[in-house]
């Protein structure tokens, strides 16, 4: 009788060691292989105004370069007025956990964190790889990061202006453009250009997936239509974050090496942002020069 108690005991706490083992396991489940602290919540703001950043943060901290805690590199203000803080909650492959807190104009070493593949979904290359992008002015603030990426993806002077970064969210203001980039070397830079100065995108990272051709696919030999004199490299057709990509759509229209075509709905292949004012934006190469068009909804476009 007293045997059968012992086995009964040693199998009861076998099964509790079983049974405490499984939220361990489930608490360390979204960890992923590879060295560094892994950010699984993180927080910017002050009091009880805070604002959930936790891919930013990923994306900033993905490197070794040193990263600077202030409102462009988080995106937003959150606490207008305050001095902020960024919280991060994070985990390691071995199951520790720890608490980082940084104040507002602190810095970062980027290098004991885990790497999310580069920070940007890319693939190695030269030039700055634009992390995040925002437009505006004040708290009046638009985030054209993906926008931002394609303008800049060439070689020719891009100009800062509420028809190429396609939206306004601060009328009246002057605004400035604020680019946090990061190089294939992990260092972090940021950039402000002000409304109506001029970018040089060949110092940017090129997205469209071949040097120099400005973010679009390499002419092809032949009368293919869409190439040769006239290439179009991007078009979108929408209202701020609400876009369509309508590149493909736009080289089909292409004629004898020219493009015109009505600006609406019914052409450009259905309406991505109903009740609001759209607009066309093309960026294209006539015999190797880069240029942009923006053309307002109800209007005619014509290039060259």
């Amino acid at each position: 009788m007293r045997i059968r108690s012992v086995f009964f005991l040693i199998g009861s706490l076998a099964v509790i060691v079983l049974l405490s083992a499984v939220p361990a396991c489930g608490q360390y489940g979204g960890v992923l292989p590879g060295p560094g602290w892994q950010v699984m919540k993180a927080e910017w703001g002050a009091g009880n105004r805070w604002a959930d950043v936790t891919s930013q943060v990923r994306m900033l901290l993905s490197g070794n370069g040193m990263v600077k805690v202030n409102n462009q590199n988080m995106g937003s203000d959150p606490a207008v007025g305050a001095d902020k803080i960024l919280r991060i909650q994070a985990r390691n492959n071995q199951g520790q956990s720890r608490a980082f807190t940084f104040k507002e104009g602190s810095v970062i070493d980027a290098s004991q964190f885990y790497s999310y593949g580069g920070g940007v979904g890319v693939g190695p290359g030269p030039g700055w790889q634009v992390m995040f992008a925002d437009w505006g002015a004040g708290n009046r603030r638009a985030n054209v990061t993906d926008r931002v990426r394609v303008l800049l993806s060439g070689t020719g002077m891009v100009r800062v202006n509420n028809q190429n970064i396609g939206s306004d969210p601060a009328v009246g203001a002057d605004k400035t453009l604020r680019i946090s980039a990061r190089d294939g070397r992990g260092q972090v830079r940021e950039f402000a250009y002000k409304e109506g100065s001029s970018i040089d995108a060949s110092q940017f990272y090129n997205y469209g997936g071949y040097p120099g051709g400005g973010g679009g696919v390499p002419p092809r030999p032949g009368p293919n239509p869409g190439y040769g004199v006239l290439q179009l490299v991007r078009a979108y057709y929408g209202l701020n974050q609400r876009t369509n990509d309508v590149t493909q759509r736009m080289r089909g229209m292409v004629r004898n090496g020219s493009l015109a075509v009505q600006v609406n709905n019914n052409n450009m292949g259905g309406d991505p942002a109903p009740g609001a004012d759209k607009v066309l934006t093309v960026i294209y190469r006539v015999n190797g020069k880069e240029q942009s068009s923006t053309v307002r909804e109800g209007n005619m476009l014509r290039i060259p």
